[in-house]
């Protein structure tokens, strides 16, 4: 695993429900979980970065609440450490999209970023 994708997975895997990185999701696992992108940038540039966080409910509440921790641990942006320098994710506009599911009780929120790799 580099750098950025163990950067990534702390960050993603710290909101209490399992993280995985897009299509790497175990076959079987239960929600809710959040998958992620593994995107690394050159230095100097950014790109797109984006999570979904999956829940079974019968409203979008649980689902809200997660998307504001989300957002609230993400401020205006945060730098993770990682060992090969700094992972920068900040929100992107429109930050959060509520997706339909052809299942109705499955919840799904799309989340918008922006990613900078920094390596030292």
């Amino acid at each position: 695993m580099t750098d950025t994708a163990q950067a990534l997975q702390a960050f993603w895997g710290g909101f209490g429900i399992p993280a995985y990185s897009t299509h790497t999701v175990p076959r079987g696992a239960q929600l809710p979980y959040i998958t992620y992108s593994l995107v690394e940038t050159e230095p100097l540039r950014s790109a797109t970065h984006y999570a979904q966080v999956f829940c079974r409910a019968t409203d979008n509440a649980w689902l809200l609440r997660k998307v504001d921790e989300i957002k609230t641990a993400l401020g205006d942006g945060v730098m993770i450490p990682c060992e090969g320098g700094l992972v920068s994710l900040r929100p992107d506009s429109p930050f959060a999209q509520i997706m339909v599911d052809a299942v109705p009780e499955n919840r799904c929120a799309y989340l918008n970023l922006q990613i900078n790799c920094y390596h030292l």
